[in-house]
């Protein structure tokens, strides 16, 4: 009983010191001190663990504390709650505790319940510290991974996303992407509790272990000299912008609960954005593209596009666009039809020219899990089941193209890009590029809130050609600050990784511009209305060893963590993995048997 308050105990305050890291409401960007000391009680309580049950209790309560922290603002996701939240909560503990089981496995040792077993041998390897620390950050940076994507992907919550304040470490994501600062910081923790441990041992039997400490530390101290080496020469590199479009960001600060009519919203959005434009006219400077955010217009396009001709009455957003003369994006919806009366509903972002001309749209690809994508939504009786007992009726359908607004910009100095070549990918796009880039022209890619946290979703899009990120999001409905400098959070690693300028067009913040080290140019204030003018760099487009490998690092590490299982599968027998209660009650029936054996074979001689 002791020891599962211990588990209890050290997974939960791991769990709290970890969400304590990361942006919340009282750090709002996270104080990523906290990261180094999270890990080391979950660390150590492994060291006590005896059996693969509480293994899996430890890392269960850790990811589940953490979620629950860190990600509190779920609750206030209205009708869906339930699902953001509750569900959430569970699938992530459940996959924490999964990868607990196997967190056990270098702890683990018949030898220390059977000090004759014929494997001691080869003992030492799984159970030296250079090996089990390199083994908990490899494991621990493949659980962030496996949580952080897919359909029911949460890059929340994680490792990473406390580093905002330290952002020479955060360039290393140029290299490896996000997993590259997880596994740092873990290494960290492990080799800290490494010490730790041998601190508190008998250390005239440790001699040994005091050397393979001693070699982890070096390895880390090694591998942080190169992180930092990088990240400050990356950090303070001179970037020139070959292009600078200058754009106005627009927040309107509207509830999405309570709106009924866009009417409003637009009359707001319109006020603010004239507001921008008589400021520029009085620097004398001119804008070139305008960016309301995700939702501004509820009417569904095409039909829409008729709707706000006429619409709002004192002032149609057409009329509107057409009167400024600049291109407007704008979020929105699309439905589309498909089989007679049925059809998708696409959460959207709107483009239209300086003419007032609607061109077209990107259509999200990365829908929430079960709040705008409903598995099983088509099928007759879950749609009933949804719409009656929980009140939702229907979910958006994931956008199935990548699109590309190339807008009109102003070049910086005599600067042609050389031609962008394709890459073959299983989702197409269907703007096609001219043999070369045009100068006077930026090539805006429009992930939509979610979209901008996905590496499968931005790649892609930087990889065929993209030259500005402009997010388009809408975050308000948590009421939380934490919740919107969470997303921003892990949405400024895109313009690292790649090298690319993100704008995040936000309804109530965090509407920011980030340079390509992570560097904010300009920001707007949290739940206010709020509009901004600003000159965006554009740099030229050059491939990183993230955009050009992706994900290699996870993948590495899922090659020695599948290693680590074969060689533990062809070390032990299965007779290992049993608990020592049932080994010994095995055993004791064995030598019953044994007796009654040869108790047999006396009364046949």
């Amino acid at each position: 009983m002791e020891l599962i308050l211990q588990v209890i105990f050290s997974s939960v305050f791991s769990g709290f010191m970890l969400s304590a890291a990361i942006p919340n409401e009282f750090y709002l960007f996270g104080c990523p001190v906290y990261t180094l000391i999270a890990f080391i009680p979950l660390y150590l309580i492994f060291n006590k663990i005896k059996n693969f049950r509480l293994a899996f209790l430890a890392f269960f309560l850790q990811t589940l504390t953490t979620h629950l922290i860190s990600s509190f603002w779920l609750a206030y996701f209205k009708d869906f709650a339930i699902f953001t939240l509750g569900a959430s909560a569970l699938g992530t503990a459940c996959i924490g505790g999964a990868f607990g089981i196997y967190f056990f496995l270098p702890y683990y040792s018949s030898v220390s319940q059977n000090k004759l077993n014929e494997n001691a041998l080869v003992l030492p390897l799984l159970q030296s510290p250079v090996f089990r620390v390199l083994y908990f950050a490899v494991l621990y940076t493949l659980y962030e991974w496996v949580k952080s994507a897919g359909f029911l992907g949460y890059p929340w919550g994680t490792v990473s996303s406390a580093m905002f304040k330290w952002p020479i470490l955060m360039q290393t994501a140029s290299i490896t992407g996000t997993y590259g600062v997880t596994f740092l910081i873990i290494l960290f923790n492990a080799v800290a509790a490494e010490f730790l441990l041998f601190y508190f041992s008998n250390r005239s039997l440790q001699k040994t272990r005091l050397n393979q400490n001693i070699q982890a530390a070096k390895l880390l101290c090694a591998i942080f000299a190169l992180v930092l080496i990088h990240g400050v020469y990356q950090y303070d590199k001179e970037r020139k912008p070959v292009k600078e479009i200058t754009t106005i960001l627009v927040q309107q600060n509207s509830d999405p609960w309570k709106t009924e009519s866009d009417t409003e919203t637009i009359l707001t959005s319109q006020k603010l954005t004239k507001e921008k434009f008589e400021e520029l006219a009085e620097e004398g400077r001119k804008a070139e593209l305008v960016v309301w955010s995700e939702g501004c217009l509820l009417h569904p396009f095409p039909y829409g596009e008729k709707y706000y001709r006429w619409f709002p009455e004192t002032s149609p957003l057409q009329d509107f666009i057409r009167a400024c003369r600049v291109p407007f994006i704008l979020g929105g919806c699309y439905y589309r039809e498909e089989d007679g009366n049925t059809g998708n509903s696409f959460n959207v972002a709107h483009l239209y020219d300086s003419e007032g001309n609607y061109r077209g749209y990107y259509a999200k690809n990365h829908l929430v899990p079960f709040a705008e994508a409903l598995p099983f939504i088509e099928i007759p009786i879950v749609h009933a089941f949804m719409e009656k007992i929980i009140g939702i009726s229907a979910g958006w359908a994931p956008g199935d193209q990548y699109v590309y607004f190339d807008i009109p910009c102003h070049v910086t100095k005599d600067f042609r890009l050389p031609a962008v070549k394709t890459i073959n990918l299983a989702k197409p796009y269907y703007i096609q590029r001219e043999e070369e880039s045009v100068p006077n022209t930026v090539r805006i890619s429009t992930p939509i809130c979610f979209d901008d946290a996905f590496t499968d979703i931005m790649r892609p899009l930087f990889l065929n050609g993209c030259e500005l990120f402009v997010n388009i999001t809408d975050d308000s409905w948590s009421l939380k600050k934490s919740s919107e400098i969470q997303h921003f959070v892990i949405a400024s690693y895109r313009a690292i990784e790649y090298r690319t300028t993100l704008v995040r067009s936000a309804n109530a913040g965090y509407s920011v511009v980030v340079d390509p080290s992570g560097k904010v140019i300009a920001d707007q204030p949290l739940f206010k209305e709020s509009s901004a003018a600003c000159d965006i760099p554009v740099y030229e487009h050059k491939m990183t060893t993230y955009a050009l490998f992706g994900n290699w690092l996870p993948y590495l590490c899922l090659i020695l963590f599948a290693v680590c299982c074969a060689y533990a599968y062809f070390t032990f027998s299965p007779y290992d993995f049993i608990p020592s209660e049932r080994k010994i009650k095995k055993g004791k029936k064995s030598k019953k048997s044994d007796k009654k054996k040869k108790k047999n074979s006396k009364n046949k001689k």
